[in-house]
């Protein structure tokens, strides 16, 4: 009776990244002003404050990621190209709390995309319920985005172009100069986990969707859910088998999906790699490493869309390290006497 059972619980995930696999290569995807990241299945607080604290130790990751290689800007002040800025630095920060019932975290993250920068501060707590078979957590999470805009840069604020040496002045852009506002959002996230197994979340951002009148700008609300599941193959348990999946959309525009699904395969709990798709966006190449408490990562996108002519794909670096603080037990301060 209990292997029936047993057997009844591991199909239904194994059913679920069945569908979602089928539903990557069904649906079209399309999705801006979020930062997305090929290595999501480690950098799951960014997306769901409900996440902070649920590995069982205090963890601190970093991620760089510099999209499409190889993209050149114009620059209107010397009539010159460089290499395109598009870049995303992120930092999170997480631990269990236990006299909070949950976990805390934290994001520092600065988005460069050509001339517009974004940074971020997210502070998140996360309330944790445990069920028979895993844990239930509620999160909650408060954002601080300093967004800026160099209108200097754009061709048409400057008078002369001097590589061709013509008058480029616009007049809607007299005047130009670097606009930047503070903004506060908030984001909420479920996450349930079965440790060593499966894991599934559903999480919402910028909820409030902060408006900007000095960048003409509004903050998009995105919807997120994400799933894994860990299979340890019974005849080789040596090798563990991790398919996982994101998906994205703001429910606002009609091509804002973003459909990503990934399947890593792991040696000993040491060594990893494996492929990742997004439809008409990219593929991916991933693979890392364990060392110690550490854990090193690197990923490639091979772009699949139009920009696949302007440059030579996407990189990804990720570095995380954790380690779990071990309560020693309290000594006795009661003693016992015989001769009571």
């Amino acid at each position: 009776m209990y292997k029936r059972l047993r057997i009844r619980f591991n199909r239904k995930p194994l059913l679920l990244f069945i569908f979602v696999i089928l539903a990557v290569v069904v649906n079209n995807i399309y999705a801006q002003q979020e930062p997305h990241f090929t290595q999501y299945m480690f950098n799951r607080l960014s997306y769901n404050p409900a996440y902070a604290g649920s590995n069982g130790a205090i963890c601190l990751t970093g991620f760089y990621r510099n999209q499409w290689l190889g993209m050149q800007l114009y620059d209107s002040r010397n009539g010159s190209e460089s290499a395109a800025a598009l870049q995303t630095m992120n930092v999170t920060f997480d631990m269990p709390v236990k006299f909070l019932h949950g976990g805390i975290g934290a994001t520092i993250m600065t988005d460069q995309i050509g001339y517009w920068n974004n940074n971020y501060i997210k502070i998140d707590y996360a309330y944790r319920l445990q069920l028979p078979k895993g844990n239930l957590s509620f999160g909650l999470e408060a954002q601080l985005v300093s967004a800026s805009f160099d209108m200097t840069q754009l061709f048409g604020s400057s008078d002369i172009d001097e590589k061709d040496n013509i008058n480029i002045k616009d007049p809607l852009l007299s005047g130009a100069s670097e606009v930047n506002e503070m903004l506060f959002d908030l984001a909420f996230g479920v996450y349930y986990l079965v440790p060593g197994k499966f894991y599934a979340g559903f999480s919402a951002s910028k909820l409030l969707e902060t408006k900007s009148d000095k960048l003409l700008w509004q903050n998009r609300r995105f919807y997120y859910f994400i799933a894994g599941y860990e299979w340890v193959l019974p005849t080789y348990p040596s090798l563990k088998i991790m398919p996982s999946a994101q998906f994205k959309h703001d429910f606002a525009s009609n091509d804002s999906w973003q459909i990503y699904g990934s399947v890593l395969v792991e040696y000993e709990n040491k060594v990893w790699g494996g492929v990742g798709a997004r439809l008409n966006d990219a593929v991916a190449i991933l693979g890392g490493f364990t060392w110690n408490n550490f854990k090193i990562g690197v990923s490639y996108d091979i772009p699949t869309s139009r920009l696949s002519t302007t440059g030579f794909g996407s990189l990804e670096l990720m570095l995380r390290y954790c380690f779990k603080v071990e309560n020693p037990p309290k000594p006795n301060t009661i003693y016992g006497n015989t001769r009571y």
